[in-house]
């Protein structure tokens, strides 16, 4: 085949390619082109001559939007907090519930909620009510769940005796806050034998009979001071004229909380009232019952005062003061004021602080003193009437 033959080839076959491309152009020409349905409009299903339902909209229009349940904001919990936790604002949110499940005892507002007391352990996401929180930390306590909701965390409880003098003149109540002060006696013991100074002396002496018998005496010297020699030679036992002086050293244990004052007395049962007695009809002309005796109720008794008292304080401070009680230290107590948490520097007072503190200095011996005179005067007995007082004589 020649060249001449191999370009007529390809330029047919060229120009059928040209043709076939042209008429695709105009064919889609001729054909209207389909506008593309937006995304969400509901597509006509009406065919061609059928008439359209009653109420519906029109084709290439949306329909109605169906409407949301009405909903209501509610508390709720952040994280998960034990009773006893006073809220604030860092452990609340919002989220929104169907109105249909929100009963009266659902919180709404996070307002309701700080600065209240929890009754009982409250979980993250949980919606918050309002039997679950309390205004005043004593409810908790003492009506729910016992003293234990009111230690705070890191502290534990212990019960210390109290009367009217330490206790304030009975004015602690729960939830306050109290420095409690203690005095330690110190005692001089004997290093050896760990016992109180002074000690006693046994004397062992011999006596001889005018027949040559020994006879051996123990003499006892209670309490036992120390022999001196005397100007005059004699030797002399100088023993104490009283027993030994104890050391009082004071402390205080600052910022404990009062959990409790008195005994721990659940709540009692409610009381099921009395039904009113129903009155009884009489016949006509029949006598009228007398009522029986109706028994008084016996008076109510007068509550005796609290004689303990519950603290709470740090592990470390609640052994000193269990120490304090065993080693039969005086303890008082000390109402601090309202929101009141200040730690104090405080030194322990003993004498030496006292001399210290108030410059006092200490007199000196001298041979004599200055004692007062004390005259009791005795008036005469009042004379009766009629009769005459007798002049004193030389009178």
């Amino acid at each position: 085949m020649g060249r001449r033959t191999i370009a007529i080839v390809i330029f047919v076959f060229g120009f059928l390619v040209l043709l076939a491309i042209g008429f695709l152009v105009l064919t889609q020409q001729g054909t209207p082109a389909e506008t593309p349905t937006p995304e969400g409009t509901p597509e006509a299903t009406t065919e061609p001559g059928a008439a359209a339902e009653e109420g519906a909209p029109p084709p290439g229009l949306p329909g109605p939007q169906e409407t949301l349940p009405p909903m209501v904001e509610v508390v709720v919990s952040l994280q998960t907090v034990p009773r006893g936790w006073q809220f604030t604002e860092a452990e609340l949110t919002t989220d929104l519930r169907l109105r249909d499940e929100v009963d009266s005892n659902v919180v709404t507002r996070v307002e309701d909620v700080v600065g209240k007391y929890a009754r009982t352990d409250i979980f993250q996401g949980e919606t918050i009510t309002k039997d679950q929180l309390a205004s005043d930390p004593t409810l908790v306590g003492v009506n729910d769940f016992g003293p234990s909701s009111l230690i705070p965390p890191g502290f534990v409880a212990q019960a210390v005796p109290m009367d009217r003098l330490s206790g304030v003149a009975y004015g602690l109540d729960e939830g306050d806050y109290i420095d409690i002060l203690i005095t330690f006696i110190f005692w001089k013991l004997d290093p050896e034998f760990q016992t109180f100074l002074q000690n006693s002396a046994n004397f062992f002496l011999e006596s001889v009979d005018d027949e040559g018998n020994i006879q051996l005496i123990v003499y006892t010297i209670d309490v036992f001071g120390r022999f001196e020699e005397l100007p005059t030679g004699d030797l002399a036992h100088i023993s104490p004229s009283e027993l030994q002086r104890p050391v009082a050293i004071s402390m205080v244990i600052q910022n404990a909380k009062v959990i409790q004052v008195g005994a721990w007395q659940p709540v009692p049962p409610v009381a099921v009232a009395t039904p009113t007695p129903e009155p009884v009809e009489v016949a006509e002309g029949e006598p009228t019952a007398t009522p029986g005796f109706i028994a008084q109720a016996p008076p109510t008794p007068t509550p005796t005062p609290p004689d303990v008292l519950l603290v709470a304080l740090s592990p470390q401070q609640q052994l000193l003061l269990k120490y304090a009680l065993e080693a039969n230290a005086d303890i008082d107590f000390a109402l601090r004021g309202v929101n009141d948490g200040q730690l104090y520097s405080v030194e322990n007072v003993d004498l030496n602080y006292l001399l210290d503190r108030f410059n006092i200095e200490v007199p000196a011996d001298f041979g004599f003193t200055v004692d007062n005179i004390i005259v009791t005067v005795t008036p005469p007995p009042p004379t009766p009437e009629g009769e005459v007082q007798p002049t004193p004589e030389g009178g």
